[in-house]
């Protein structure tokens, strides 16, 4: 017989107390007791769950780390709603998805799994009630954990767009450094081009060269193909008399300039003339060609800038017609530092996609799970397809990647509240579960399918 002491006490929680003293005395028969001092562990986050927990006395503490960020603290008392948690009958819960800690000294009644058949077969009154516990814990915690992971994604992005800014900000800050010693030797050259005497068809095969440095486009040469042009132009210049080839030769090169490009120069101007016309140009090929890297590197800034705000929306009227495309190119771009390496990314639109009536931000963040997803499916190798067409009355997007697949027996939970297969820690389960509620709310569907070498996920939206 099961002691007045645990049976009073089980009486006290609101699902039990109706329950007979026999009922109660079978049900104290089925678990074990524990006693847990403050701070003392009493589930560590991502261990296997299997019991239910009553708390009889006391309170425990439940925090999720994801990622290295603490979550909110849930906090469960005796006598409060929550006084009943772990794994509850029903559930699909595997493990635990925080680690809690007991408060205070705190009293726990533990049933195991095993024994909820049992259970709901002689006391079947319990089932719904447990079920209403379990649903009313879902809603409380999905809420908080909706937020953290629009959070956690955000902090995601964060950190890969810093490490994108600060690659061209670095390259163009290089290029600035850079272009101040250019300038000055510029100046140097000017000058030393002033004293020479240059009558004016060299003046005007001068300004000729001068005037393609704007638009030339520098060769895309091979290590060797480059050395060969850059030996072919030093020799020239040997010929001609012409001091510190061995510098010039390789600047002109990279501005597009072979020896051909010169001749109509060298026959009208020789010796120290010619040198300090060709040293005056290579300066300004050097300059432009750090101009042209400081104008990459910001045009690159902008451009991410601009997917920035794209991708947020965050001057955007909630719902307002949206062209799916930007938001698929802005993802694309905020997720570049995912993509690199082996990865190659293929873009499919139909050229004429009509827009849709959408909240663009919620629709990029659904593109955002998916293509993150896509990404760490491939591991820095593969292929990832991204389309977006018109079937019918809807508007198609689909995410495929080429990565190992999905495994059958957890297909048809991946969109389930808190379900993940990364490792504990590096993702909430939440991702796709609020992709799917940002589709339906949009009166759309998302569904996938998988195999080996082949994951695609497919979003559809009415068009109207």
């Amino acid at each position: 017989m099961t002691g007045p002491s645990l049976r009073s006490a089980l009486r006290r929680i609101g699902v039990l107390s109706d329950l007979t003293d026999e009922d109660l005395d079978w049900l104290a028969a089925q678990g074990t007791e524990a006693r847990y001092e403050p701070g003392e562990v009493v589930n560590r986050q991502g261990d296997h769950a299997s019991d239910m927990q009553v708390i009889l006395q006391g309170a425990v503490e439940a925090r999720r780390d994801a990622e290295g960020l603490l979550g909110p603290r849930y906090q469960a008392r005796a006598g409060d709603p929550f006084e009943v948690s772990g794994k509850l009958p029903y559930s699909r819960l595997t493990t635990y998805p925080s680690t809690s800690r007991a408060l205070e000294e705190t009293w726990l009644f533990r049933l195991p799994e095993t024994a909820f058949p049992a259970m709901l077969a002689r006391l079947p009154q319990l089932g719904p009630r447990l079920v209403a516990v379990m649903s009313d814990r879902i809603r409380d915690s999905a809420q908080s954990e909706v937020q953290r992971e629009r959070l956690l994604s955000l902090g995601r992005l964060a950190a890969g767009l810093a490490h994108e800014l600060n690659n061209p900000a670095s390259a163009s800050r290089r290029a600035a450094r850079r272009l101040r010693d250019a300038l000055a030797t510029q100046r140097t050259a000017q000058t030393a081009l002033v004293v020479q005497p240059l009558n004016a068809e060299a003046r005007a095969a001068l300004e000729g060269l001068q005037s393609r440095l704007d638009t030339a486009q520098p060769l895309h040469l091979s290590a060797l193909q480059r050395s060969d042009a850059e030996d072919d132009l030093h020799d020239w210049l040997d010929d001609q008399g012409v001091p510190d080839a061995a510098e010039l030769a390789p600047v002109l090169v990279e501005a597009g300039l072979h020896h051909q490009d010169l001749l109509p120069l060298s026959q009208v101007v020789s010796g120290d003339t010619l040198g300090a016309a060709l040293h005056a140009l290579a300066a300004d090929a050097a300059v432009s060609a750090l101009v042209q890297e400081v104008e990459e590197g910001t045009a690159r800034i902008s451009s991410l800038v601009g997917a920035i705000k794209e991708h947020t929306h965050l001057d955007r009227a909630d719902r307002a017609p949206t062209d799916v495309r930007r938001g698929l190119d802005s993802t694309l771009t905020m997720l570049g530092h995912c993509l690199k390496g082996s990865v190659t990314v293929e873009r499919d639109y139909t050229p004429d996609l009509p827009t849709i009536d959408a909240n663009a931000g919620e629709l990029n963040q659904v593109w955002t799970n998916l293509i993150d997803n896509a990404a760490d499916a491939m591991n820095g190798r593969g292929h990832l397809l991204v389309r977006a067409v018109t079937q019918g009355p809807d508007l198609v997007v689909e995410i495929v990647d080429d990565g190992p697949g999905i495994p059958e027996d957890v297909r048809a939970y991946i969109f389930d509240p808190f379900f993940t297969t990364k490792d504990v820690g590096s993702g909430s389960g939440l991702g796709l579960d609020i992709s799917r509620r940002i589709v339906q709310g949009h009166r759309g569907e998302i569904n996938v399918t998988s195999r080996p070498g082949e994951t695609r996920f497919q979003v559809r939206l009415p068009l109207k």
